[in-house]
């Protein structure tokens, strides 16, 4: 997805979404079209796991113009409607 030079979200900017055979997101690419950094930031898509109905990746290495980065969600847990109860992710 590419936003044009003019309106959109961010200006020139642009995503990049890769899905795997399983259907789940492997990697995420963003391209920012400003000059302000980071230009290039690239993210990958690991550490599923599964929280009632809903697939969560927790782990989110990846590199920012060259330089390593690691997102990672920890203590996921979700309630379903009509319920009280918590659902950890495994």
């Amino acid at each position: 997805m590419k936003y044009p030079s003019e309106g959109g979200y961010q200006p020139g900017d642009t995503w990049e979404l890769y899905v795997g055979p399983d259907k789940r997101i492997e990697e995420i690419v963003y391209i920012r079209g400003a000059a302000n950094p980071p230009h290039h930031v690239t993210g990958i898509y690991a550490g599923y796991k599964k929280a009632g109905p809903l697939l969560i990746s927790t782990d989110h290495p990846g590199t920012a113009d060259g330089k390593s980065f690691r997102i990672t969600i920890a203590d996921v847990s979700v309630k379903l409607t009509g319920s009280d109860k918590w659902i950890d992710a495994q």
